[in-house]
């Protein structure tokens, strides 16, 4: 696909999505701006920063190994996988797209559909599941089964967004898996802007994490070199562990509570840079 036709096709899947025209030439929220890196600023690292197998060297180069997962294994086909040396507890994931994963626990038996799934996932080009997200077009789809970090079965991610190489915000998630997920909206200086941009706010007060500064260090670092891209981290029983880059979050369609914020981030992503 040339840019202009993916042009053509950013704009109107916009136009569908938020009710609105994007002017590429002077694009204002953030939401246009994401569509308009999409087009004019989608590079192969992107696409080796988007693989969750391959961004892995590049993490150990930039931070070290240590914020990294252990891998048990990789696989072509889920037929391939051989249970019986992996330990009780992991994910099963692939390495191409996102919310394409299953949690094993507990030394449970790995459910009989997963193999349809994860099969059929295999097949996915995500780069046009969600609106054209081209960093993953090119990633050859690939099964992982990953550690499972466990804190008390609750998940902790920080979902840091740089803009030109600064973490100014940061996207706190948790809750109990399988549950639903509390997220509220920190500023870099850990200030509640009590908003959102899916799921439910946190009703109690969120305490700012010990190594909090540590984690803003790692955004910067594993920033720098990109005009905007959120800094995925788990915080895990007070370590810091690597989750991923995430450049178009979720595909640059997000409905802010507080919608002054598509603005807001607009002002801060400067595209020139």
């Amino acid at each position: 696909m040339d840019r202009e036709e993916l042009k053509r096709k950013v704009f109107w899947k916009y136009f569908f999505r938020k009710g609105r025209f994007i002017n590429f030439k002077n694009p204002e929220l953030f939401t246009e701006k994401i569509q308009w890196l999409k087009v004019y600023d989608c590079t192969p690292v992107k696409t080796r920063l988007a693989d969750k197998i391959l961004v892995r060297d590049w993490i150990k180069e930039q931070i070290g190994e240590e914020y990294l997962k252990k891998i048990y294994g990789i696989y072509e086909h889920y037929e391939d996988i051989d249970f019986s040396k992996l330990p009780r507890e992991y994910v099963i994931k692939t390495n191409h797209g996102c919310k394409m994963q299953r949690l094993v626990i507990e030394g449970a038996i790995p459910e009989d559909g997963y193999r349809d799934l994860f099969n059929n996932y295999l097949k996915i080009n995500y780069a046009f599941k969600s609106g054209y997200e081209m960093q993953y077009e090119n990633i050859k789809p690939l099964i992982f089964v990953e550690e499972y970090i466990k804190n008390t079965n609750e998940l902790f991610e920080y979902l840091f967004f740089c803009f030109n190489g600064r973490p100014e915000f940061v996207l706190f998630a948790s809750g109990k898996r399988g549950a639903n997920i509390c997220c509220t909206m920190f500023d870099k200086n850990w200030n509640n802007l009590h908003f959102n941009y899916g799921g439910n706010l946190h009703s109690e007060e969120i305490p700012r994490p010990e190594n909090f500064d540590r984690m803003l260090e790692i955004s910067a670092k594993l920033s720098k070199d990109f005009k905007f891209v959120r800094v995925d981290l788990h915080n895990v029983n007070g370590k810091i562990y690597f989750g991923e880059m995430t450049f178009t979050p979720a595909s640059g369609y997000m409905k802010f509570s507080n919608s002054e914020y598509d603005r807001i981030f607009g002002r801060m992503l400067n595209l020139e840079k």
